[in-house]
């Protein structure tokens, strides 16, 4: 009713000019000072909680590899993930291999917002303190063995964006046959892991949906255990559109399937 009346005064003494302006200015003040400090607070809050719950540090104090600073709560990578996905809009993503769940979390995160999209997450629940997992854990805690991952991921987000399958990536592709518009692979890091990983799953890959490898640039063999994602993302070269985030250390590496690109011979002879 208010608004009703002030839209229907018509003097022009510049009142409604006046009262225009002056709202305008308090809107800019309460926005700028008051909604953004809190938006700041909170955004700063979450993400802390985020890195805590989901490990996005490996719960080792590790900010490298994701390419995190807690002190400013910038996720990283994550948030790169988040920003594709945000604007991809994919229907179905592939996340092979994950710690405590956080490249999986952003990425149904993401699907969330969207409010479309479901992650399928994938991970062989190796533990590095079992001996007979000492060649092939790379570094999982067997995690994803002890825990219900269901209710794992009802911690900030409906848990009907993500499903979890506690195999191998091998087991997996063999027991489902879904099409994926996007392709994370941060499983096993051996050469021969991620030449698997990368034939399995590329011809899956619909037109213009991205792959993408975790660890492109990192060259440390850690025991038993070898980092060799680098070889893949060399031999990888001759893909028409391929691009790379590097934080002088860890990386992420792109591929975009432009048609029905092949993979070059060398990956698909090994």
């Amino acid at each position: 009713m208010i608004q009703k009346i002030y839209n229907s005064i018509r003097l022009n003494l510049g009142i409604k000019k006046f009262l225009h302006n002056l709202m305008r200015k308090l809107q800019y003040l309460v926005d700028t000072f008051f909604f953004l400090t809190i938006y700041r607070f909170l955004d700063k809050y979450i993400a802390n909680r985020i890195f805590s719950y989901y490990g996005a540090d490996y719960r080792w104090g590790k900010m490298k590899p994701q390419n995190l600073d807690k002190s400013t709560g910038n996720l990283g990578y994550g948030l790169f993930h988040k920003a594709i996905i945000r604007n991809a809009r994919p229907k179905r993503i592939l996340c092979i291999g994950s710690m405590y769940g956080f490249i999986p979390y952003m990425l149904a995160n993401a699907c969330e917002e969207n409010g479309q999209g479901h992650v399928d997450f994938v991970d062989a629940g190796y533990d590095a303190s079992d001996k007979d997992d000492a060649s092939r854990h790379m570094f999982g805690q067997g995690f994803w063995k002890r825990i219900s991952p269901t209710s794992h991921f009802k911690y900030l987000l409906r848990g009907k964006y993500v499903s979890t399958y506690v195999m191998t990536s091998g087991e997996f592709a063999k027991k489902y046959k879904f099409k994926y518009d996007y392709v994370y692979i941060d499983g096993d890091h051996s050469y021969e892991g991620a030449i698997k990983d990368i034939r399995l799953f590329w011809p899956r890959l619909k037109k213009d949906g991205f792959i993408c490898l975790h660890d492109i640039h990192l060259k440390k063999t850690y025991g038993k255990v070898k980092i060799e994602y680098w070889k893949a993302w060399r031999d990888l070269s001759p893909m028409p559109f391929k691009f790379e985030l590097s934080n002088h250390f860890s990386g992420l590496g792109f591929i975009q399937k432009i048609g029905n690109s092949p993979l070059p011979k060398k990956i698909t002879r090994h």
